[in-house]
């Protein structure tokens, strides 16, 4: 119940950041990188501090759910999504290929068709 409320409030916290990246609001991406960590925090819990620092693989096996992966991989997008509004084309890469990899990481863990999930993959790849 409560990994389905976080799952949705990332999918609405995506709809906000892209049309506030649209509307090119430099001055509200501070909020929107809070509201990210915010809700990286909720779905990480007390593994927060630690996943950002693991390699994929190994923080794949540490969320062990393919949901959490991949609702972290696309709070990674998120974030990389304002890393580049504000310039940081090498932090904006470097989570883009994280969420990719954390994505398809994913994909393959879990143990039914996930035709949304390779799709967002294949979008941003």
């Amino acid at each position: 119940m409560q990994r389905d409320l976080v799952l949705r409030w990332i999918e609405q916290l995506g709809v906000l950041i892209r049309r506030l990246l649209q509307g090119k609001a430099a001055a509200d991406l501070p909020a929107a990188r809070e509201q990210v960590r915010e809700a990286t925090e909720a779905l990480l819990g007390p593994l927060s501090p630690l996943v950002p620092k693991l390699e994929v693989e190994s923080a794949a096996e540490l969320l062990a759910d393919p949901d959490r992966i991949f609702g972290y991989a696309q709070l990674l997008d998120l974030d990389s999504l304002i890393a580049g509004a504000v310039g940081d084309a090498a932090a904006q890469a470097e989570g883009r290929d994280r969420a990719l990899a954390l994505a398809a990481e994913a994909v393959r863990r879990s143990n039914e068709p996930r035709p949304s999930w390779e799709s967002w993959i294949s979008e941003r790849g």
